[in-house]
């Protein structure tokens, strides 16, 4: 086919916000854009379940208003502030022994009873550091090649200042416990944390995959859910260029160019025979989350925050984090509480749920022991992540796969090109599409 007879069509493997967001700029700019997603729904790792006819989260994903360019990704596809619900600013802390309210404010951090008046000074220091930092400076300093808990050491936080807030907030969120993760991730995400909230959709993390789809269409772009793809075909002369995709059930999608963003083991199986070092540097250590979905007859904690388990590891299942949910997403009267308890397991292999769920009782007696957890909360859903993100030790963010292939109009999307965030997704996709429109908008040029 001449492309000069046609726009260039593009075939985006995966339906997560790596790859509608690459389909999105594509079909922005005009080109013949089909999304092809093995699932049910699109969104990937941020899909959201339905219990009882309400919107429930997975569990792991989180979105900051300071993530720029997941705010322009937001905004383009029709949603508004109105459509954001934040969390309260901070978190609670349960040590096993007492509770304490982490704020970000001066007075709520020299609160803190896990700090000593060095860390207060320290990390007062650190945050205005990196506040106004560069996004690109912080990830690529030289403070990657330390990993956060001898990062925090060299710094000189108090051992109580990373067992009481360091470890239970950013073990979570790197799903990293033993705080392996490189410094510079670490340092941005401090940023992320003080220049922005947390926020909730109002119909939860997969209503931007939604709305992302239904704009793709909008464009004219199709979308296409449980459409597994089998392989990458090329041509036969030119082992070099791809030509487009086998779906599962023997379909052949002829393509101009390829973006493969689905997960990293997905990915890596389909570009292997093509591009051997891209498969290795996909070769990425997984970190897994299970969340356990509960429906209570009551409320067990009030407000719009994150309740997270400072209590020492001793090796046993456990949950490191509770949100009750329905306080920020459709809350009232007649609409139930749903709460949800994530467990973060790292490479140790995934915990039996069975034990995660007599640990959450055992926590909920604990924490609120007048609520009766056993009487009153009925789980409902067990979600597990096997993969929910990679494990980025010193090193490893420096070896990870660029967008761009060995292949001239093969591509990769995904967070696995910069860092595990939905933030990294997103700007992932939008370089592979970048990318895509430069070499497509080129062989036009060029009259093939």
């Amino acid at each position: 086919m001449s492309l000069a007879a046609a726009k260039p069509s593009v075939v985006v493997v995966g339906g997560g916000l790596a790859g509608l967001t690459a389909a999105l700029r594509l079909a922005e700019a005009g080109y013949v854009v089909t999304v092809l997603e093995a699932e049910g729904r699109v969104g990937g790792r941020a899909r959201t379940l339905e219990v009882g006819g309400e919107p429930v989260d997975r569990g792991f994903q989180s979105v900051f208003t300071a993530y720029p360019r997941t705010r322009a990704l937001i905004r383009d596809i029709g949603m508004t502030p109105r459509d954001l619900v934040a969390f309260d600013r901070g978190a609670v802390v349960h040590d096993g022994a007492q509770w304490a309210r982490m704020s970000p404010s001066p007075a709520g951090v020299a609160r803190f009873p896990w700090f000593r008046p060095g860390d207060v000074v320290r990390l007062a220091r650190l945050g205005a550091e990196v506040a106004g930092a560069p996004d690109a400076a912080l990830l690529s300093g030289h403070e990657r090649e330390e990993d956060i808990a001898g990062y925090l050491g060299r710094l000189g936080f108090s051992e109580t200042s990373v067992e009481g807030f360091f470890r239970p907030l950013f073990g979570v969120i790197t799903a990293d416990p033993a705080l392996s993760s490189d410094a510079g991730y670490f340092r941005w995400l401090l940023k992320m944390l003080l220049r922005g909230r947390a926020v909730v959709p109002v119909e939860g993390h997969g209503m931007i995959a939604a709305w992302a789809a239904a704009r793709v269409r909008q464009l004219g772009g199709t979308v296409r859910t449980g459409c597994r793809v089998d392989g990458i075909r090329t041509d036969p002369d030119d082992r070099g260029t791809v030509t487009g995709v086998q779906v599962s059930g023997g379909e052949w999608l002829e393509a101009d160019a390829v973006v493969v963003a689905a997960g990293a083991n997905a990915a890596r199986a389909l570009v292997r025979d093509l591009d051997r070092q891209a498969a290795r540097d996909l070769d990425l250590v997984p970190r897994g989350v299970t969340t356990l979905v509960y429906e209570l007859a009551g409320s067990f904690h009030s407000g719009r925050t994150i309740v997270l388990n400072g209590a020492p590891r001793d090796g046993a299942p456990r949950i490191d984090l509770v949100c009750q949910e329905s306080n920020l997403l459709r809350p009232g009267p007649g609409r139930g509480v749903r709460l949800l308890a994530t467990a973060v397991h790292g490479e140790g292999g995934r915990p039996d749920p069975g034990a995660l769920e007599a640990a959450m009782a055992e926590r909920a007696e604990s924490w609120n022991p007048g609520f009766g957890w056993r009487a009153h909360a009925r789980l409902a859903e067990v979600v597990e992540h096997p993969a929910a993100q990679f494990a980025v030790p010193p090193g490893v963010r420096d070896d990870l796969p660029d967008v761009a292939t060995g292949i001239e109009n093969l591509l990769l999307a995904g967070d696995f090109t910069m860092h595990p965030s939905i933030e990294g997704a997103v700007s992932s996709g939008e370089r592979a599409a970048a990318v895509v429109a430069r070499r497509l908008s080129d062989a036009v040029a060029r009259g093939h």
